[in-house]
């Protein structure tokens, strides 16, 4: 059988051609990946694991009105937990050593708190149903895929409503809002009122006021 049958045959079976067998370079095969190296300590490995079983079970099966419990076993894995929290059973909350909630403030249900980075919130503030502060992402510039975790800070008397969204690295400054779905990206100025995806400050009827 000649060459040109035999490279016919390697084709159309999905073969490369041109391998190092045949006196030429490889050609056809996609570059290795470059090794991926995980930015977390085996004690953190092993904190994550605990955790997961932890919230899965006694974190979800506490009663609603059992927030003192749910308070201790955030403190227990090394959060900063104010006095009178309140945090529903069916929030998630991943690594809850990078977590601090100030005194009074409330998580209600659904929400996630996703602690890659610091996520700080302050006295007073309320973090609405499905509500996501996300203080994780990765690189995608990077063949690597590296993950960065920057830090969210929701300063005191805040309303984070229903469904809104926190990116990485984002500060709100103290009272201001998120409406329902809104996604912020940028940082939030003390007081103002923030709407839409990407959110954007609207006019309260006070603002309307001062301008009239």
């Amino acid at each position: 059988m000649s060459r040109e049958s035999d490279a016919s045959e390697a084709v159309s079976e999905g073969v490369p051609t041109g391998s190092a067998a045949d006196g030429g370079p490889a050609t056809g095969t996609a570059p290795a990946e470059p090794p991926r190296v995980s930015p977390y300590s085996a004690r953190a490995k092993i904190g994550r694991v605990l955790w997961g079983v932890v919230s899965a079970t006694v974190w979800r099966v506490s009663p609603p009105g059992w927030d003192g419990l749910r308070r201790w076993l955030l403190r227990v894995f090394g959060g900063r937990i104010g006095a009178g929290v309140r945090i529903a059973p069916s929030v998630r909350v991943e690594i809850p050593w990078n977590l601090t909630i100030g005194a009074g403030a409330r998580v209600c249900e659904h929400a996630i708190l996703y602690c890659l980075g610091p996520v700080e919130i302050g006295d007073a503030t309320l973090v609405g149903p499905y509500a996501h502060l996300c203080a994780g992402t990765h690189d995608y510039t990077d063949p690597r895929f590296t993950l960065v975790r920057e830090p969210i800070r929701v300063g005191s008397g805040c309303a984070l409503l229903t469904a809104s969204f926190v990116a990485p690295g984002v500060v709100v400054g103290d009272g201001a809002v998120l409406k329902p779905r809104a996604g912020l990206y940028r940082d939030a100025e003390a007081g103002r009122v923030y709407a839409g995806n990407p959110a954007r400050p609207v006019e309260t009827e006070d603002e309307a006021g001062v301008h009239a």
